[in-house]
């Protein structure tokens, strides 16, 4: 109880300064999983006419949807990356 009553000052900024990075790392992920999710979705809107992909958009797809996938991200991005797999990749 004495450390407490002694070092409660830096205890609540420690607490306080955990909480803030906690809440940051959340927010900063959730946003990194948006943009990826609508690049992902972006370029497959370019290219769903033609069912033709060039390699380096397929590339990029492939990457974000890995990273998407690693950070949690669970919404349609799954079944765009199969649809996209089946298409002619062209140079």
């Amino acid at each position: 109880m004495k450390f407490i009553a002694d070092y409660w000052t830096q205890i609540i900024f420690l607490i306080t300064t955990i909480t803030g990075f906690g809440t940051f790392l959340l927010i900063t992920i959730e946003g990194v999983k948006c943009s990826l999710r609508n690049d992902i979705l972006q370029m497959y809107e370019s290219c769903k006419q033609s069912k033709k992909i060039n390699t380096y958009q397929y590339e990029a797809i492939l990457k974000s949807a890995e990273l998407y996938f690693k950070l949690r991200g669970n919404s349609f991005v799954k079944e765009i990356v199969n649809k996209i797999k089946s298409w002619e990749v062209i140079d």
